[in-house]
């Protein structure tokens, strides 16, 4: 067999233009704007959805209609082993104030409010509301932080405003009430 140099030359001449001209039109189809009809259909009919009407101006006008926390009862009971932590570089990290949700200030909180109600636990979601009866009665807790890695599940910190109170809060195993989000 005898292949001429040639007609090798003409192929291949032929794929890199083949080539060529495709990867050109890819680009210019991207580049180029491009007519398309506009279908509204789907976004009128979730209009409706979004609308006021009767019930949810009903339920704006009558927040009673709701149930508070107080009055729910707990999605689950669990027995954990509570410590309690301050705001402090050497028990927290570089922003002792400012725990792991990023949107709330303990300090400041606790300068304007004079309360305190922030766990940490990471068995738990985020926002999630606790109480503990036997040592704070209906108090509600709501966690914003997370504890260091090793101490697992099944315990939390509770947040104190000074570090001469979270030493003599010390550790105690009591019941939690979880209301869960």
């Amino acid at each position: 067999m005898k292949f001429s140099f040639k007609k090798v030359l003409n192929r291949q001449v032929f794929e890199v233009t083949i080539s060529f001209v495709v990867i050109i039109s890819f680009f210019a189809s991207t580049l180029l704007p491009q007519a398309v009809d506009a279908q509204t259909g789907f976004f009128a009919n979730l209009s409706g959805i979004f609308s006021k009407n009767d019930i949810s101006e009903e339920i704006l006008e009558n927040p009673a209609l709701f149930p508070d926390l107080e009055d729910a009862e707990p999605r689950k009971i669990v027995y954990s082993v509570m410590t309690a932590y301050s705001s402090e570089a050497a028990q927290t990290d570089d922003s002792p104030c400012i725990p792991a949700d990023y949107k709330y200030n303990l300090c400041e909180h606790y300068e304007q409010e004079g309360e305190q109600n922030t766990i940490a636990a990471n068995f738990l979601p985020m926002g999630t509301k606790v109480r503990f009866p036997d040592l704070y009665g209906d108090k509600i807790f709501v966690v914003r932080d997370r504890m260091n890695a090793r101490y697992g599940y099944g315990r939390g910190d509770i947040w104190m405003p000074t570090k001469s109170e979270a030493i003599s809060f010390g550790v105690k195993r009591v019941k939690m009430e979880i209301f869960y989000r």
